[in-house]
């Protein structure tokens, strides 16, 4: 049976996103960090089912993207800041 576009999107939810880049002096070496990917996981863990979050390099510069959905705003900035504050503890910010 046929429906009107409305009805097949209306289950549909958009999160709030934050997106940050980071520059890094190795993209591998900051992704591939045991801690950095704890943090990633441990966020990955508090979100359950109402968010996501995803780490990935960019392919033309050296920046790693670190971005965040979840139920608020003020959410994906704490956790985007979280993993980010891990990169930087662990010296993979480009000077």
């Amino acid at each position: 049976k046929e429906k009107p576009m409305s009805e097949l999107a209306a289950p549909v939810v958009f999160y709030p996103q934050v997106l940050k880049n980071v520059r890094v002096k190795s993209k591998p070496d900051a992704q591939n960090d045991p801690d950095v990917q704890k943090a990633v996981e441990e966020v990955s863990k508090a979100l359950g089912d109402s968010g996501r979050i995803l780490v990935r390099e960019s392919g033309t510069e050296p920046v790693i993207r670190v971005m965040v959905e979840a139920d608020t705003e003020e959410i994906c900035e704490k956790y985007v800041d979280s993993v980010i504050e891990v990169i930087k503890a662990k010296g993979h910010l480009e000077e």
